[in-house]
């Protein structure tokens, strides 16, 4: 089921020079790209992370970057740092991220088939290059390698998905399904183990340095913010500006440096998101429930498979609820589909795995297209533009698809089950 990293053989070679070759020419392509003037905005993030690291760190204003957790400015101080400052950070902060994102995809070759590498690589390189401007990259690494070792290191596991929720918040949910039983005893248990181990140490120092309430600011900031043009739940009123031309609603950069949306039923859509958003935890609580309960007898090759799809099946759920779904959380998704394909799945699974892994690159093509090459026609003052809406529009009906045709896949995964070898055939 599971597979130990292993040394290269020489007959990898091929398989090596294509993998290389791809990411390479990949990145080649988006560093060409982001030269031009209609998409060169991308790298904007890094100036406004650099510009507001100065004045919390030169300046000791600590009103500033509130909206992240603690940990993740510790990990941005560190890369101000090693980038020699607000001036010259930037081409520092960028090849970070492209160099995390080989190092994901060396990861899921070494385990010992190259399918989750090529998913990883082409998903990645589908979204362009607001992976190296903004840090979701992170937390989505994390995921990818608890996924890999939610079997092998339960208690790394757990702990990759801590480190996350300390980071980003949202993997936190993810614990949840991984707390599914399996043959190996305890497993669980360490998972869990390591997930508050690592977890409650980043919050306890996050509270010793800086306060309850500066611990708590990402939530407050988060809770305060507006509807957001490219979420799900915006989608019915960008239908009506776009395909109406009815001008009654205006897109505009708000205060949390988003562009949001204001105008009639703006209101209501908030509140739909929030009870989407009420919707995904509880249905990560039952999701819960029932790995635990069915799959207690179950092999460890279909405790893997049913844990893996409930963490896509919740981070879908999480990102087509969320009133602020920003172009760069699509990235979140590739971790549990890559540990997919890296795995030998059961017969039934496999050719599912495949139709999410074609699927998932083709919306990170969409997210590209609609941020940042189709950002301009998106919010268009006083219509969008048809094109690029549609692309968009396209893209949340297609996460809506895969979070239903992935929640039925968990649900038969996680049925109850005896002991059966060939179900792992």
């Amino acid at each position: 089921m599971t597979h130990a990293p292993r040394r290269p053989a020489s007959s990898d070679l091929p398989m090596i020079v294509a993998l290389v070759s791809t990411f390479l020419t990949t990145r080649i392509l988006i560093v060409a790209s982001l030269r031009l003037e209609q998409v060169a905005f991308v790298a904007n993030d890094v100036s406004y992370y650099g510009y507001y690291l100065w004045k919390l760190l030169e300046q000791g204003d600590t009103s500033v970057m509130v909206e992240y957790p603690v940990p993740a400015v510790w990990i941005l101080q560190g890369l101000y740092a090693l980038g020699g400052g607000w001036q010259t950070w930037t081409p520092v902060y960028a090849v970070f991220f492209l160099l995390l994102d080989a190092v994901v995809a060396v990861t899921f070759y070494r385990r010992g088939n190259a399918g989750g590498a090529w998913f990883w690589i082409l998903f990645t390189g589908a979204q362009g290059g607001i992976l190296w401007y903004r840090f979701d990259l992170i937390p989505a690494a994390l995921v990818a390698w608890a996924c890999l070792l939610v079997a092998r290191r339960p208690a790394v596991a757990g702990g990759l998905v801590g480190l996350g929720a300390a980071i980003k918040l949202w993997p936190a949910l993810l614990i949840g399904p991984m707390l599914a039983p399996d043959p190996r005893r305890g497993s669980a248990r360490r998972r869990l183990v390591g997930f508050l181990v690592v977890g409650g140490a980043l919050a306890a120092a996050s509270l010793i340095t800086s306060g309850w309430a500066r611990s708590a600011s990402p939530i407050t900031w988060q809770s305060e913010r507006g509807l957001q043009i490219e979420s799900v739940p915006a989608m019915p009123l960008m239908i009506l500006r776009t395909f109406t031309d009815n001008p009654s609603w205006n897109v505009f950069l708000s205060d949390y440096n988003a562009l949001e949306l204001e105008g009639p039923g703006v209101g209501l859509m908030l509140k739909v998101a929030t009870a989407l958003t009420a919707a995904t935890i509880l249905a990560t609580v039952l999701l819960t429930v029932r790995l635990v309960r069915n799959l207690r007898r179950a092999p460890q090759a279909v405790v893997v498979e049913a844990v893996l799809l409930a963490v896509l099946t919740v981070v879908l759920a999480t990102v087509i609820s969320n009133k602020t779904l920003s172009p760069q959380y699509i990235c979140w998704l590739g971790g549990p589909v890559a540990a997919l394909l890296v795995l030998r799945t059961s017969g039934w699974l496999r050719r599912h795995v495949l139709v999410l892994a074609v699927s998932f690159v083709l919306v990170g093509a969409l997210t590209q297209f609609a941020y940042p090459w189709g950002a301009y026609g998106i919010m268009a003052i006083p219509l969008g533009s048809g094109p690029e809406t549609s692309v968009l529009v396209l893209r949340n009906l297609a996460l809506i698809s895969l979070t239903a045709y992935t929640a039925g896949l968990t649900w038969r995964a996680s049925r109850s089950h005896a002991p059966d070898p060939s179900d792992c055939g």
